[in-house]
């Protein structure tokens, strides 16, 4: 329900305080729940689920202008897309908008998409078990219109159990056990009870309407809700560390990976007594026998994995391969210091209440790209010990990275402290993405096909959404200025092997080709018919350089071009021209002699030829008059 007078207040704050926060729930089909998503800095973005609890819901749900409900469903809503605005959010729940709530700073996180946190405001149905020894089982009552009511056992299954055990605080362990805790009395509230085990309440279900049914009593409903599961660690290097294993109805069993976040592995790690924790894939191989869980979702605040949702005990779709390995060594914080930004400087880390530096024996690009993932930034590269040598303590030699961690940690290395190195030999990061390009095929360094380097080998782009911008940013990285435009790859023929680029689109600001939106490297659907050739010459010199281009050219062009009737019409044409230039010039000579004759013939004795000191004649400054009169045709011609 939404009530007028909340909704007053949020806008009230909004355009008085400007503190109110625009959210919105994404990707379902009702209004009350969805992915969560914050709008700032002209965009939308989602926000992580670490330490993301009810609380934090509620301040959502109030900000939406719902009354005061809200739960945190995990990533019910899937993964969004672009800009992930927050992480680590703690609400007390007494907050206005969830900007009021501590969190890391907007963009500032270290988690993915699929850690994108889901919120349902929908009320919460009031629940009991009744007739058990225990608040943990019973006959399911639910309270709707003022009343409690009993639920039939069609189409109930231990995943509706679960959705029971969970709305009543217990975690998602729970089983249907018949109608063993017997009959109820009065109204039946639900029948054809349907639920897939991610719902958090009995009524997201698929139910029969409320008040519907087609059952008696003695169908009534009986739930247990399974105690806290046990967990071990298994084939990691210390306790720390290894597959996941729990124990459930007597046997110890796997944890398929699926869904299964950095959030399950810190419940994980706070059941064996530890603080932090992280899904590391597969590291520790597969088990064998039993695997107990699949699609394993929690958010954090549960005391136990049974208590996060589930596909069911023992139900899943997947092999020992996918089995789920957890590491509970304490995350260590990394910093780049010396630099001039802060993704490039001198590696430091902090461990045990101090920062110390790393050597660089065996830090190799994998190790860097660990450091900078950890720091937000993706790519990594060692740049030697560019930046100095630090002070104070060493803390890691020998850090050797497959670049899959997600925190230096998680490398293998000496041992925290130990070391044969000294601190000239720290190591160096930079996780400024370096792309290097260049223009292959043209005459000339400035214009060509479009190629990028990457991975250690180089490849081309295609044309799909490449634009004057882009061109304009492949010119400018490789110096020639800010011109560039898009040309016919025809001129420079297309290329060969990796396609590495697709879909580019540059807005103009970008520093290199590498830092502007693309489908991701390697990612295409283009052949090489629509590699991109750019040109980096500016407009007015076209003219003149393509000149210059066809004489540099013209041995390699007439050799390529040798069996084309091309190289008979042009020599033809040369001859023939140079035949009738000599003609005229004749003509041209028979007529000027005769008139010289002519003249010579009327000049009177008495002027003669002025001669120059160059041999040349001209004539004196007092001509005769009749010279100005030049001699008819038939005179001309009678010479």
């Amino acid at each position: 329900m939404l009530y007028p007078a909340v909704s007053t207040v949020a806008l009230v704050l909004l355009l008085t305080t400007g503190k109110a926060q625009r959210v919105r729930l994404v990707g379902s089909s009702s209004p009350r729940e969805g992915r969560f998503e914050v709008y700032h800095d002209g965009n939308w973005g989602t926000v992580c689920d670490d330490y993301f609890t009810n609380s934090a819901a509620r301040v959502v749900c109030y900000s939406l202008g719902y009354e005061d409900v809200g739960q945190s469903i995990g990533n019910r809503y899937g993964a969004g897309n672009g800009t992930i605005w927050l992480d680590d959010v703690q609400c007390s729940g007494t907050e206005i908008s969830i900007a009021d709530c501590r969190h890391r700073g907007w963009g500032l996180h270290n988690c993915y998409h699929s850690e994108d946190v889901s919120v349902s405001c929908t009320a919460e149905v009031r629940m009991r078990l009744v007739g058990g020894s225990s608040a943990r089982e019973g006959r399911p009552e639910v309270h709707h219109n003022g009343s409690w009511g009993t639920v039939c056992d069609n189409g109930f299954t231990d995943a509706a159990a679960s959705v029971v055990c969970y709305s009543l605080g217990f975690g998602y362990g729970g089983e249907f056990v018949g109608n063993r805790f017997g009959r109820g009395s009065g109204q039946i509230w639900l029948d054809d009870v349907r639920c897939n085990g991610t719902e958090t309440s009995i009524g997201n279900c698929q139910h029969g309407g409320w008040g519907n049914h087609d059952c008696f009593h003695s169908q009534d409903v009986s739930v247990a809700c399974i105690s806290e599961a046990v967990v071990r660690l298994v084939g990691g290097l210390s306790p720390l560390e290894g597959r996941l294993e729990v124990y459930h109805s007597g046997v110890w069993g796997t944890v398929c990976d699926d869904g299964f976040t950095d959030t399950a592995a810190r419940v994980v790690c706070s059941m064996l007594g530890y603080e932090r924790g992280q899904a590391v894939g597969n590291r520790y191989g597969a088990g064998s026998g039993q695997i107990w869980l699949d699609h394993v979702l929690c958010n954090g605040t549960e005391k136990s994995i049974g208590d996060c949702r589930h596909d069911g005990w023992g139900s899943h779709n997947c092999f020992h391969s996918e089995d789920v390995s957890v590491s509970c060594i304490s995350e260590v914080k990394a910093r780049l210091v010396g630099g001039p930004s802060p993704r490039q400087g001198r590696l430091e880390v902090h461990h045990n209440g101090t920062w110390g530096t790393v050597c660089d024996d065996n830090f190799n690009d994998a190790a860097a790209r660990v450091v900078c993932r950890m720091l937000g930034y993706g790519h990594g590269l060692v740049v030697g010990n560019r930046y100095g040598a630090g002070s104070g303590r060493i803390w890691l030699d020998d850090v050797v990275c497959n670049g899959t961690e997600m925190n230096v940690v998680n490398c293998q290395h000496r041992g925290w402290g130990l070391h044969d190195c000294y601190h000239s030999e720290d190591v160096s990061v930079s996780c400024i993405t370096e792309v290097k390009v260049r223009l292959v095929g043209g005459s000339s360094l400035r214009e060509g096909r479009l190629e990028v380097y990457h991975n250690g080998s180089w490849g081309t782009v295609c044309n799909n959404e490449f634009n004057s911008a882009a061109a304009r940013i492949v010119c400018y990285f490789l110096r020639f200025g800010n011109v560039g435009r898009q040309t016919n790859i025809d001129i420079y023929g297309i290329g060969k092997g990796q396609i590495w680029l697709d879909s580019i689109n540059c807005d103009g600001t970008e520093r290199h080709i590498g830092e502007c939106s693309h489908g991701g490297w390697g990612i295409y659907d283009c052949t090489h018919n629509e590699d991109v050739a750019v040109s980096c010459i500016a407009d007015s010199l076209v003219t003149s350089t393509t000149t210059s281009t066809t004489i540099v050219n013209s041995t390699e062009s007439t050799r390529s071009r040798k069996n084309s009737p091309i190289t008979v019409i042009i020599p033809a044409a040369v001859a023939s021209g140079l035949m009738l230039f000599c003609v005229c010039l004749g003509v041209i000579g028979l007529i000027c002699c005769r008139q010289f004759r002519l003249r010579e013939r009327r000049e009177p004795a008495a002027i003669p030829p002025l001669v120059t000191s160059s041999n040349t004649i001209r004539l004196a400054p007092s001509a005769p008059e009749f010279w100005d009169e030049p001699p008819t045709y038939e005179e001309s011609m009678n010479l």
